[in-house]
């Protein structure tokens, strides 16, 4: 099966180069509308090649691909990038649609979730734009160890923004935990070089503006004082150029992962995908929820195609229809409910943050 985007200024046009390019019995997979540039792009499919295959032996149908390939264009992905994930898509031995999704995404990108617990071989050192949620992030992970049975150091460097030691340790205080305050790289040798060998150590950095060589001059002489491995915390929902312009500017910090925050604000995660993509970093965790306990996630295939796909419509149990036996009405029998595969999460101790 072949897919292919076409971009055109109208419709008409469009679906005529496709007739062109791919044939007369072309699929349409998906259609968007460029406002920016007032044209079109279409997504065909051809399956000339597969045509001895009977259509009920095919894993992958063309109902399959429009839909994934409608979801893609929703959340705002690159034309190119959706190409790429269908074409993948096309390519999977499986039926189901999620998991259809599932295989091309872990074919195209890679997937890192953070350790829960000590035994990493580096810190971890949370950076990002300002605002980005990289306090609550370091929160959520130092409350997702301490219910884990595990030892934990929280490190910050962000000393100088008001109220940036207080916000931490507001939350370390609740959960039984100091927090090392460490304003220039030696602090942060000796916070690090004391912890207990079985600590998880997470370091919650200052917002630094990608753009502005003096801030990023200060996160550099941190990152390189001692080893440690930065992660980027950046929130979804950003215009895709953009978040990939910002993903690109940390590269003089070589970030390996990112943790994504946010995502019960957005509803679009195309930015997400562009800049993993443009920059080549791993997905670890994400944020789907303000709160503090339990309010981060390991990011895998599966999870995130679950995050593309449109919400299957929630199932209702019809009612029995009321049936007479005589003059005696038989009351309508009703099933029982499924239970929400959403996990209920008792929060009262650490109120939500403000900012994921």
């Amino acid at each position: 099966m072949r897919l292919k985007t076409i971009h055109a200024r109208t419709m008409q046009e469009a679906m005529e180069l496709v007739r062109e390019q791919m044939g007369a019995e072309a699929i349409i997979v998906a259609t968007h509308e460029d406002e920016g540039t007032r044209g079109v792009r279409v997504t065909a499919a051809s399956d000339a090649e597969d045509r001895h295959i009977p259509e009920d032996e095919r894993t992958v149908t063309f109902e399959t691909l429009q839909l994934i390939g409608n979801a893609l264009d929703d959340h705002g992905t690159p034309p190119e990038l959706v190409d790429r994930i269908l074409n993948s898509v096309a390519a999977q031995a499986v039926s189901n649609t999620q998991m259809a999704l599932a295989g091309a995404l872990q074919s195209i990108f890679e997937f890192m979730p953070l350790l829960e617990s000590g035994g990493q071989s580096r810190p971890i050192m949370l950076i990002g734009p300002p605002g980005g949620g990289k306090t609550s992030a370091a929160a959520k992970m130092a409350a997702r160890a301490v219910i884990g049975g595990h030892s934990m150091r929280l490190i910050t460097t962000d000393t100088v923004r008001a109220q940036g030691i207080e916000q931490l340790a507001s939350y370390a205080t609740r959960l039984g935990l100091d927090v090392v305050p460490a304003p220039d790289p030696l602090a942060l040798i000796e916070a690090i070089e004391n912890a207990n060998p079985e600590d998880m150590i997470v370091i919650d950095s200052m917002g630094v503006n990608p753009y502005s060589p003096e801030d990023m001059s200060k996160l550099v002489d941190l990152t390189s004082a001692i080893a440690v491995e930065p992660v980027l915390v950046l929130t979804a929902g950003r215009d895709p150029i953009e978040a990939i312009e910002i993903v690109k500017a940390y590269g003089e910090v070589a970030p390996s992962r990112m943790l994504i925050t946010g995502l019960d604000m957005v509803r679009r995660l195309g930015s997400v995908l562009a800049s993993i993509d443009a920059s080549g970093l791993a997905f670890c965790d994400v944020s789907p929820s303000p709160n503090i306990v339990n309010g981060l996630r390991p990011m895998n295939h599966v999870s995130l195609s679950r995050l593309l796909l449109p919400s299957e419509p929630a199932q209702t149990v019809p009612k029995t229809p009321i049936r007479k036996s005589g003059e005696q009405e038989i009351e309508p029998f009703n099933s029982p409910q499924e239970t929400s595969l959403e996990e209920t999460v008792e929060d009262d101790k650490l109120a939500p943050t403000g900012s994921n």
